[in-house]
């Protein structure tokens, strides 16, 4: 039975892809499906976040535009946090979706066993970040001071390492490798707080609207790129090499080999997109790039 959550307005934009014909017979493109399957003419109907992956998607269109390959997108993008992608997915609403991170996907999947989902690639990490109005470097946060953090476990793990990197706390875990114990981190994996760091589980807009009320708050690269904050302002960035919460492709096991979800793929990993990428989003967004499945 399809899984169908109650939907809000969504804006759905087709980004137009008919090729010319004069291009329609090159021979070989770099963004022709490598096992030379024939791209169907229908369009993808791909649900994104509007910024980066919109952006990203519509800069796909016009690379395929260019190359005249017929790939042609259809995305739905929305503001509002109802709605369930991967139920939609699920439901035969979309063919990809392009919006999440592989913690994400993952704790979604363990809920949902009986789901077919399966990623494509990583394409981008939005690089997540420790800022401050009050204080212009880490070490001079205040004993007790109060430091907005994800109020998701998906996330949260992210600010506790870059705090523990900070030297501000100590985990019971080393790093962020992506092991299922970094993952799981939380504040009960917190052994040491010298400074007496008031944590405050808070969502992710908000952490960065209460900027100047507190004395540091994590926010993820695009919710800053759209708030007007400078990412070079950060007290501590997260790098973006080797980031286990890259944003994936993901779409379902039965269109898995569909040329069309190749050639998305293609274009998602090569090197224009992540020319792209590093040109238009100021250190926020970093490419991240990897053929996952294949």
């Amino acid at each position: 039975m399809s899984v169908h959550p109650i939907r809000r307005v969504l804006s759905t934009v087709t980004i137009a892809a008919v090729a010319a014909l004069a291009l329609s017979g090159c021979a070989g493109s770099s963004s022709t499906p490598a096992d030379g399957s024939k791209v169907d003419s229908s369009p993808l109907k791909i649900y994104a976040t509007a910024v980066p992956q919109g952006d990203v998607l519509k800069q796909v269109q016009k690379l395929a535009d260019e190359d005249g390959s017929g790939l042609k997108l259809e995305v739905t993008t929305s503001a509002t946090e109802s709605v369930d992608p991967n139920a939609q997915l699920v439901g035969g609403d979309f063919d990809a979706n392009f919006y999440q991170h592989q913690p994400y996907f993952n704790s979604w999947v363990a809920k949902h066993p009986d789901t077919d989902l399966v990623n494509k690639a990583t394409v981008l990490v939005n690089v997540f970040g420790l800022y401050s109005e009050k204080h212009s470097d880490a070490s001079d946060l205040p004993d007790g001071a109060t430091v907005l953090v994800p109020n998701e476990q998906t996330n949260l793990p992210r600010a506790l390492f870059l705090l523990q990197d900070l030297g501000l706390l100590k985990l019971n875990v080393a790093s962020a490798d992506g092991s299922a114990a970094a993952l799981g981190v939380s504040e009960q994996s917190i052994v040491d707080n010298p400074k007496h760091l008031n944590l405050v589980a808070t969502a992710s807009v908000q952490r960065a609207k209460s900027l100047p009320d507190v004395d540091a708050s994590f926010v993820n690269g695009d919710i800053a790129l759209s708030n007007g904050i400078n990412p070079n302002d950060a007290l501590k960035l997260e790098s973006a090499d080797d980031n286990p919460y890259a944003n994936v492709l993901t779409t379902t096991a039965g269109k898995a080999d569909d040329p069309r979800i190749k050639l998305l793929t293609e274009y998602l990993t090569g090197d224009e997109i992540a020319t792209f990428i590093k040109d238009t989003y100021q250190g926020f967004v970093q490419p991240s790039q990897k053929v996952l499945g294949n």
